[in-house]
């Protein structure tokens, strides 16, 4: 596989969503995914360390641990609160299956929805 320009989300995809049960919490996760991205790339852009972010979006260490590991979707509440003290932009797109998101930016539809039970959803972020 030397020159493989595959991403991450390819080789998933070939590995391991054949799985029904895997397929399905990827799925469901990818909102969790991009919020972790986004929390991540804030972080690295600031130089901070996750005790600083965490006092900047006034939660503990553990729970920013926990936001950055993907495993676990955030609440309206929780990404409101990181948008307003960060300044960063997320947005969901949540359609029904099988129509084109609108409501997002080209850039974040070219990234594709993700089809979760009969809805698709697109998560999307930046930096502000």
């Amino acid at each position: 596989m030397a020159g493989s320009t595959k991403t991450f989300d390819t080789l998933v995809g070939e590995e391991q969503l054949a799985d029904p049960g895997f397929r399905a919490d990827w799925q469901r996760l990818a909102p969790a995914r991009e919020f972790a991205t986004a929390l991540l790339r804030f972080r690295a852009d600031h130089a901070l360390s996750q005790r600083e972010l965490a006092k900047r979006l006034g939660v503990s260490q553990p729970r920013v641990v926990k936001l950055e590991s993907g495993e676990h979707n955030p609440g309206i509440d929780t990404i409101i609160n990181a948008v307003r003290r960060l300044g960063i932009e997320f947005c969901l797109d949540v359609v029904p299956a099988g129509r084109k998101p609108t409501l997002v930016s080209a850039r974040a539809q070219r990234r594709g929805a993700i089809d979760h039970d009969e809805v698709s959803v697109v998560a999307a972020t930046a930096a502000a």
